[in-house]
């Protein structure tokens, strides 16, 4: 097995993060004392976001490689751009490969030259090039079937990184109140430091719980849908370029993939009841 050394910087940095965290709570400086503008509210606190943040982070690292973490958080702009994924991203699939039939009849070679650049990098453009390699028509869905099963699972795998989170998120926050507790019972002489130690404790659990239940697994929850959806729609282009390469009309793709849609729909729906 390789060794990583940005996974040893990442943990290291996050372990980090979360000892400065501790070192707050347990009284060996204050971050409000030296930033007095940080004390704006009871209810905000840095340090117990260091534990929670540097914990969460420390174990998402170990688990999942530090890229794999990184383009999870890069999709949590995706989550908020498209707030709504539904059937129209299929039609709207469905009416490009209607377009397709007729360039693709007149001019083969034409058609796949100028479709494999310019939709480079994509599904549509990998399936093209699978055409142009003049593979049977069987093996292009084998092979193509197994490359969108690998996209899914890598988007799927995004998802799982903030589902971890989530189930970290209260034990991370029920490790710094443990923290803010053993200081405030070490401190039952002094009254004075027993009730901010214990609401620092409770604040770091506040954050755990807090985070989990109104981001991480929301955010889980939605990239897991966007995967799927994702992963059908790839599979509309995979079924409309076998059907091009059958010499089928614009009409019975069209037809034949909206039936696919409908087909699928109450599928799910009649499993679900």
């Amino acid at each position: 097995m390789k060794f990583s050394i940005s996974t040893v910087i990442v943990v290291v940095l996050s372990l980090g993060l979360l000892f400065v965290g501790i070192a707050d709570v347990i009284g060996v400086f204050h971050f409000k004392k030296l930033f007095p503008i940080l004390n704006f509210s009871r209810y905000f606190d840095i340090p117990s976001l260091f534990i929670v943040f540097g914990g969460l982070l420390t174990n998402s690292s170990i688990m999942f490689s530090p890229k794999v973490v990184a383009q999870a958080f890069k999709k949590v702009g995706f989550v908020f751009s498209h707030s709504e994924y539904n059937e129209q991203k299929k039609l709207e699939a469905i009416k490009e490969v209607t377009t397709w039939v007729v360039p693709f009849n007149q001019d083969r070679v034409k058609f796949l030259n100028e479709a494999v650049e310019k939709y480079k990098n994509t599904t549509q453009g990998y399936l093209f090039q699978l055409v142009s390699a003049n593979y049977p028509k069987e093996e292009i869905v084998e092979i193509a079937d197994k490359y969108i099963h690998q996209n899914f699972v890598q988007e799927k795998k995004l998802s799982e990184v903030f589902k971890n989170m989530g189930n970290s998120g209260p034990a991370f926050g029920m490790f710094g109140t443990l923290f803010g507790l053993v200081y405030m019972l070490s401190s039952m002489d002094d009254p004075s430091k027993i009730g901010p130690g214990l609401a620092l404790g409770l604040l770091v659990t506040l954050y755990g719980v807090s985070f989990t239940h109104l981001l991480f697994y929301p955010l889980s929850k939605k990239l897991h849908l966007a995967a799927e959806k994702e992963k059908q729609v790839e599979e509309i282009y995979l079924s409309g370029i076998y059907l091009i390469l059958e010499k089928k009309s614009e009409f019975f793709i069209n037809d034949a993939l909206k039936a696919e849609i409908d087909r699928k729909y109450l599928a799910k729906h009649d499993k679900k009841n």
